[in-house]
């Protein structure tokens, strides 16, 4: 706790951009609170997708129909 206290706010990683904030008369809005700079969900699954050239669309599959799916596949070889 007394390393806490005594350090500067406006040097420290944790505390500059509250501090910051804080003297221009703002809140901090830090990365976690949602906002229109925010990607939309599920953004990366489309990128990995086009980065790895995939071209069909995703769909949602039942387990059961994965693992029925999967033991027709292993009798085929």
């Amino acid at each position: 706790m007394i390393l806490i206290t005594n350090l500067p706010l406006d040097k420290s990683n944790f505390y500059a951009p509250h501090y910051a904030a804080y003297m221009d008369g703002q809140t901090y809005e830090g990365a976690n609170t949602e906002s229109a700079n925010n990607p939309p969900k599920g953004w990366w699954k489309k990128e990995l997708d086009k980065r790895r050239g995939r071209n069909r669309p995703r769909q949602q599959v039942s387990l059961e129909k994965f693992v029925k799916e999967s033991k027709n596949q292993g009798t085929r070889k």
